[in-house]
C-alpha cells in the first residue's frame, strides 16, 4: 500500500531574504517565544546574587548584576569626558524622550574601589552642578543617594513597579 500526501504551499508561505534579514527574522521569532515576565521572587534572587557579588567584591559578577537590571529597566550607558578615573555610568530613560532632557536616575560604578552608587531623580548631563557631582563622586568626595546593595534593591523595586504597570 502506498500513501502520498500533498502539502499545500502558497506564495505567502515562502519568504525570500538575504542572510542578515533571515537572521533578524529568526531572532525576532525566537525572542517572541520567550517568556520574559518576572515576579518579586525572581527579582529577590537577582538581588541576592548582587549581594553575594558585592560581598566577594567580584567586579565581573557585580557588572553582570548591573547589566541584568539596566537591561530590564532600559537604562543606557552614559559616557562623560569629565571623569579622571574610569567610572561606568548608566542613566534611566529620559524623562520626556527629547535630546538634551534629563535622564531618570543615574548609576555609577567605579571598578577600582568597587563603589556603586545611584542618585535618584533627574540628571542633566549638560548641567554644571550635575557634572560637578559626578566628578566629586568619582574622586570619593561625594556620596550617592543609595550605595552598594541599596542600589540593587531600588532597581528591583523599579522593575517590580514596571511589571505591575504593564499588567492589565
Amino acid at each position: 500500500m502506498v500513501f502520498s500526501a500533498t502539502i499545500g504551499i502558497n506564495d505567502q508561505n515562502i519568504i525570500v531574504s538575504k542572510e542578515k534579514e533571515t537572521l533578524e527574522r529568526l531572532y525576532a521569532n525566537a525572542l517572541a517565544l520567550l517568556d520574559l515576565s518576572y515576579t518579586r521572587d525572581d527579582l529577590a534572587l537577582l538581588v541576592e546574587d548582587a549581594r553575594s557579588a558585592l560581598e566577594r567584591k567580584s567586579i565581573g559578577e557585580i557588572q553582570e548584576s548591573l547589566d541584568l537590571f539596566t537591561e530590564l529597566l532600559d537604562f543606557e550607558p552614559l559616557h562623560l569626558d569629565v571623569l579622571e578615573r574610569n567610572v561606568q555610568m548608566y542613566a534611566g530613560p529620559k524623562l520626556d524622550g527629547r535630546a538634551g532632557s534629563a535622564f531618570k536616575h543615574l548609576i555609577l560604578f567605579e571598578e577600582q574601589n568597587r563603589s556603586l552608587g545611584l542618585n535618584k531623580g533627574p540628571f542633566f548631563p549638560q548641567r554644571d552642578l550635575d557634572l560637578a557631582w559626578v566628578i566629586q563622586y568619582s574622586r570619593g568626595e561625594a556620596r550617592a543617594d543609595l550605595e552598594g546593595l541599596e542600589v540593587f534593591e531600588f532597581l528591583a523595586e523599579l522593575a517590580m513597579k514596571r511589571t505591575q504597570d504593564v499588567q492589565p
